[in-house]
């Protein structure tokens, strides 16, 4: 079977618009825009709806007459119907699930008319930013009739010592009996095993895949006769098993502690776009500080994103849906559910069932369901359905105890939003902090109460893995509670990380934790952002606010004190990791976020803030730490859960830390250092190598000359570029009424970013800034 990219050409439209040329993957909902009155609301950002055509013409050879044709949408979100000159041939309810359609009556050695129509009129559909339209890759399938089925290979791990693999294929043939399969199995190009049928294979000294050391093998089928060759189909696979007991999941008979965190699917200033260099990116920079594990929130992974996890090595609990058939918002997936749930999980399993990345499937976040009857009963069909499509994996989901508890009562002790935003316009910051804190201690709390943890039993039976979401005041006594119950925190607050690592480490019924979140995303505002505006108390923000500020990582993939803290905790980093919060402030008191720890970020660089007060994060697993200002020697703080806080005043120059460790002996150092002399734009490349119709991401920053980054200096600059497309240019500024397609931005806290596409061999960048040298960079091909 042949795959061919099918993303270039296609005119979009809106309702009563003219159409516009386009490149897929597209985001209709981040071209529509934002505006206060839009029915997203806070979930959404704020961004507006609407119904949308996207529509292609394209030849039909007259080959395709005895062909197979197919077209493979990775994702259109949400009710997609798919129309072939005028006759529809296929459609999909779910936004997130991969489907494929069959093209047939085709005008022959002609033009022919695809329509693509998707409704995102009814809103709000979506507790987050979804974005809309067909936002992940189109894929055109042809074959003869004689056939591989499109994920028709199926590799198994039957075991490891000596590896063993098993290779289902799924095919179509007139003559079945005159098919003859053959199966080879490739290691880097070189053939390690071959076998015609698909009886099991032994590959003598395989290399197997974890995340640790995630080896990659390629299975070639071809279907064949006597005397042709009818199809071939290759499919990439790691030889990885999983099990799991009462003492802990194990890959490939070794113990394994999920560092993991929850992501969204959208891509920051791209908005819902899946390009497969974004999906890598992100990836590649969790593990970097030290993730070793992912939670796809709440809705089924791209492929390309699986594609970065089995080669870079990260374990993934896909997740199925945010909500079964009670509804979250008045126009969410519920409607749709018991008539597609079927559909949604065959898709998700035949997409993940070859990715050893996925050792993990999780059937909902945080429904209510199966606190009755009926939803257990629910819950007792999706898991059947689950387990008949894949046994190999152990299935968990992510219930917030409380949540599922206080669903059982007549009124919720806890539903005070209206009174919490009447309170907090009588508070000051320091009040409004304290209210809060109290607030994402009362949910983690009531988790631990018999009440929650009865109604909660039924659906943990069911479970494979029991997935807590904020309920780790359970984790010390659930061995006693529930002797026989595995426990993995599908959701936790980022600021427990140190202290309930020690206990993932210590417990083995723990088998990891996720945090809310790995990577800042769009919508959900101010949830986790922390603001200097009296303004902005209260947990829902108004317009303008975009982002949830909730992030490891913001959303252009910046570090925070958040991600240098994990990296510290989990072993990654051994050096300290220093992170400052806003010295650009003087005297106001920040008001703070349920879902968010600190404000820290690893920069030491105001201008203009001589003297003022300056607190000081250093995250270190040594047992004490000495900050050092310009040489001087500023405090010795001891070390307590992975972290010492400092306070001083803030001069420009070098930040250090000196940690050491119990016996007084130097453990390990870090500095920061200011921008100096005159500010400047710096365009930086986050790759070196470059070919026509790549995605690159540029860096695009206010630096001093020695390329420090300067964090008071924030200007709006204005990016064009030739040779190129730019797809979006943005930062991290949680609360903006600039578009990230409009080719202006103000930088935030120094930073900012844009992401081209390469259009011809020479590219080059031009960035503009009221009081800045213009800087113009170039990028050439290989």
């Amino acid at each position: 079977m042949k795959r061919t990219q099918f993303c270039e050409d296609w005119f979009f439209s809106e309702v009563v618009k003219p159409k516009e040329k386009i490149t897929l993957p597209h985001d209709a909902m981040l071209q529509q825009g934002r505006a206060q009155e839009a029915d997203t609301g806070t979930g959404g950002a704020f961004f507006l709806g609407g119904t949308y055509e996207y529509s292609k013409t394209f030849w039909a050879p007259q080959a395709w007459e005895n062909q197979l044709v197919m077209l493979e949408f990775e994702g259109v979100y949400p009710h997609a119907h798919v129309f072939l000159n005028g006759k529809e041939v296929g459609s999909c309810q779910y936004g997130y699930s991969l489907f494929r359609v069959t093209l047939a009556d085709f005008n022959y050695e002609a033009e022919n008319q695809l329509t693509v129509k998707v409704d995102n009129s009814q809103l709000p559909n979506s507790r987050w930013y979804s974005g809309a339209g067909i936002y992940r890759p189109v894929w055109l399938l042809t074959s003869s009739r004689a056939h591989v089925e499109p994920d028709g290979i199926r590799v198994t791990t039957l075991g490891y010592q000596p590896a063993e693999i098993s290779v289902d294929v799924a095919y179509q043939a007139a003559n079945v009996s005159e098919v003859e399969v053959v199966v080879e199995i490739f290691d880097e190009g070189q053939k390690v095993a071959e076998q015609v049928g698909t009886k099991n294979i032994q590959i003598a000294n395989a290399k197997l895949w974890s995340a640790e050391t995630p080896h990659l093998y390629d299975c070639r089928v071809t279907l064949r006769t006597a005397s042709a060759i009818l199809d071939q189909q290759t499919a990439r696979f790691g030889i990885r098993q999983i099990s799991w007991s009462k003492s802990g999941l194990f890959v490939n008979g070794k113990s394994v502690l999920l560092k993991g965190g929850c992501i969204h699917h959208d891509n920051g200033i791209l908005g819902a776009r899946s390009y497969a260099e974004s999906e890598y990116r992100r990836i590649k920079r969790l593990k970097e500080f030290g993730f070793n594990a992912i939670r796809s929130s709440h809705n089924p992974l791209c492929v390309s994103a699986l594609d970065a996890c089995d080669e870079l090595g990260m374990y993934v609990m896909d997740e199925t849906w945010d909500m079964w058939d009670v509804a979250k918002n008045p126009y969410d997936y519920a409607q749709d559910f018991k008539a597609h749930y079927a559909f949604d999980l065959a898709s998700l399993v035949a997409k993940d069932y070859n990715h050893p990345s996925v050792i993990l499937y999780s059937i909902a976040n945080e429904i209510t369901e199966p606190g009755k009857p009926e939803g257990l009963a629910l819950a007792d069909a999706i898991i059947q359905k689950l387990k008949q499509l894949d046994a190999t994996r152990p299935i968990t989901a992510g219930i917030n105890l409380t949540l599922l508890f206080l669903s059982t009562l007549e009124k919720n002790p806890l539903d005070a939003s209206d009174d919490v935003v009447a309170e907090s316009q009588k508070m000051n910051s320091t009040a409004y902090n304290q209210m809060v804190y109290e607030m994402g201690n009362r949910m983690t709390m009531v988790a631990a109460t018999p009440q929650a943890d009865e109604v909660s039993q039924a659906i943990f039976d069911r479970l494979d893995i029991a997935g807590y979401n904020y309920a780790v005041s359970r984790y010390d006594e659930e061995s006693q509670k529930h002797p026989d119950r595995l426990v993995i925190g599908t959701e936790t607050y980022t600021y427990d990380l140190a202290t309930v690592w020690p206990k993932v480490e210590k417990y083995p019924y723990l088998l990891g934790d996720f945090m809310w979140t790995a990577w800042d995303y769009l919508g959900e505002v101010g949830i986790g952002s922390w603001s200097y505006d009296s303004e902005d108390m209260g947990f829902n923000k108004t317009y303008p606010w975009l982002l949830s500020g909730a992030g490891a990582f913001d959303i252009l993939g910046n570090d925070t004190a958040i991600a240098g803290a994990a990296a510290v905790i989990w072993g990654q980093r051994t050096t300290p990791y220093i992170g400052v919060c806003p010295v650009n402030h003087p005297g106001v008191v920040p008001t703070k976020a349920i879902w968010r720890g600190s404000n820290a970020l690893p920069y030491w660089s105001y201008q203009g803030c001589e003297g003022n007060l300056a607190e000081i994060e250093v995250y270190t697993t040594a047992a004490r730490v000495e900050l050092f200002l310009n040489e001087e020697c500023v405090a010795t703080a001891p070390v307590e859960d992975f972290k010492a806080v400092f306070h001083t005043n803030y001069h420009a120059g070098t930040l250090k830390a000196v940690a050491y460790d119990q016996k007084g002996q130097i453990h390990s150092e870090s500095q920061l250092q200011s921008a100096d002399a005159q500010t400047q734009i710096r365009v930086q490349p986050e790759t070196n190598t470059f070919q026509v119709g790549d995605i690159v991401y540029l860096a695009v920053d206010l630096t001093g000359e020695n390329g420090e980054i300067e964090c008071n200096r924030d200007t709006f600059l204005h990016v064009s570029v030739a040779g190129g497309e730019l797809l979006a240019f943005g930062s991290a500024n949680p609360k903006t009424e600039e578009s990230f397609i409009s080719g202006g931005y103000t930088t935030y806290y120094g930073r900012s970013q844009a992401v081209i596409r390469i259009m011809q061999p020479t590219v080059q960048i031009t960035v503009k800034g009221a009081g800045l040298q213009t800087v113009t960079s170039c990028l050439t091909t290989v």
